[in-house]
């Protein structure tokens, strides 16, 4: 925060100078005792709002200039509003827009600096983890619980059910894998069960003597499609599933009005492309421009999604590979630009799709990839969308031994939801048509 703080001001300074010709600091605070601080003191409350203040979902440094264009979108249209409802407030709208163009740059790449330190520091951080399974249960090791990569998990097993009693075998074997931890140099125990509040209570007072991290990790609160939070009734502990954001009803409500609104002003704004790539198609050919395929929408239903046809009339179904030989010639220009993706603007409007989520499966795949990965039918709790988490952060021909790493692309962004990342996502994946990668 007090970076952005300071960016800010810098952005301001400069804005300063180049709209107003003056670089005094006498002019500059002027400016910022009440336009400055209103103006920085929204965004700063907008950041803290949309998460930017929690830890970053950004993947790369280059991520937190998207983040930050989202967030600074959300809070300019406000600010102009009320500084035009009362002139008295700002001195000059330009000076307004100019600074957030440098803010930009001066926020988003201040960010992105602070992230990549952070990242390193990360990286260097090695911990070692060790992990206490109980006798009666699997070891998993946490291999299926996306654990960082610099974690180093060790296994070792316990009868950790008798730390509650006080025979010596129980005191020897709950001080046993401390011990082991203290040896390993570890600095946190994951226990891979619940235990019995008594048996809780010794493990606590054993890992605080020890200076060592405690953490529970049962297999029954695996990672799954709904956060989960704690209440307590009495001496009864309740775990109580809550909704994930994206599939509460005000989210679902403004998501599917601001996706409907953006798909008919880009059908609008597009009506030329979509005509002269109908034609194009058309002429290089027999066969319609546009073709429907079955794919699997929200809640598992059926729906036809329409693209411009980019293959031969007889390329079947079969999945698309680098250098298809089914690709048409406009059909090449269209992929590469994604042209070709534009109809499912229709997808949008007729309430199947989304702007931003899961990208449609067929569903011979999405049935084979169900029984394969059992949490694959999560992804069908939302729209699929035209761009998505995936599609900015993978290369665009996929193949189906891709599925495991789409999947946990996919879930990502289903449980870290937010509309900041929805403009992040669209921000992002205009740049990337734009510079020609295709997504």
């Amino acid at each position: 925060m007090a970076v952005d703080v300071v960016a800010f001001f810098a952005s301001f300074y400069v804005a300063m100078g180049l709209v107003n010709h003056t670089w005094t600091l006498r002019n500059f605070f002027s400016i910022v005792e009440v336009a400055g601080w209103l103006s920085i003191g929204m965004w700063i409350v907008i950041f803290a709002r949309v998460g930017m203040y929690r830890r970053s979902l950004a993947l790369t440094s280059r991520d937190e200039i998207y983040y930050t264009i989202a967030a600074l979108s959300l809070g300019i249209l406000p600010q102009l509003l009320l500084f035009t409802i009362v002139p008295s407030l700002s001195t000059s709208r330009l000076l307004l827009l100019v600074a957030v163009c440098l803010a930009t740059l001066g926020v988003g790449g201040a960010r992105a600096i602070v992230h990549l330190a952070i990242r390193v520091q990360e990286d260097r951080t090695f911990r070692r983890i060790l992990v206490v399974t109980p006798a009666h249960l699997p070891m998993t090791l946490g291999s299926d619980r996306g654990m960082p990569s610099q974690w180093s998990l060790l296994p070792y097993r316990s009868n950790i059910e008798q730390a509650a009693g006080n025979s010596p075998e129980a005191i020897v074997e709950r001080i046993a894998w401390f011990r082991a931890a203290a040896r390993d140099g570890c600095d946190m125990v994951l226990v891979e069960a619940l235990l019995p509040p008594l048996a809780a209570a010794h493990v606590a007072d054993l890992a605080a003597r020890g200076g060592v991290e405690l953490r529970f990790a049962p297999p029954e609160l695996q990672a799954s499609a709904f956060d989960v939070r704690i209440d307590r009734r009495g001496g009864q502990t309740l775990l109580m599933p809550v909704p994930l954001g994206i599939l509460s009803p005000p989210a679902e409500f403004c998501k599917s009005l601001l996706d409907r609104a953006v798909a008919f002003i880009a059908l609008c704004a597009l009506s030329p492309l979509l005509l002269v790539t109908t034609l194009a198609i058309r002429l290089e050919g027999p066969g319609p421009a546009l073709f429907r395929q079955l794919r699997v929408g929200r809640n598992g239903r059926s729906f036809y999604v329409f693209k411009f046809r980019s293959m031969r009339l007889d390329a079947g179904n079969s999945w698309a590979t680098t250098n298809d030989d089914r690709i048409t010639r406009v059909g090449a220009f269209i992929r590469k630009y994604s042209i070709d993706e534009l109809p499912q603007l229709l997808n949008v409007l007729r309430g199947e799709m989304s702007l931003v989520g899961p990208r449609p499966e067929m569903r011979e795949y999405a049935d084979r990839f169900s029984m394969q990965f059992p949490r694959y039918a999560d992804r069908h709790l939302v729209r699929p969308g035209i761009t998505g988490w995936t599609q900015i952060n993978m290369r665009r021909n996929l193949t189906p031994s891709d599925v495991e790493e789409v999947l946990e692309s996919d879930l990502f962004y289903i449980e870290n939801w937010s509309f900041l990342l929805d403009l992040s996502i669209l921000f992002k994946t205009a740049c990337e048509v734009f510079f020609h990668r295709g997504v």
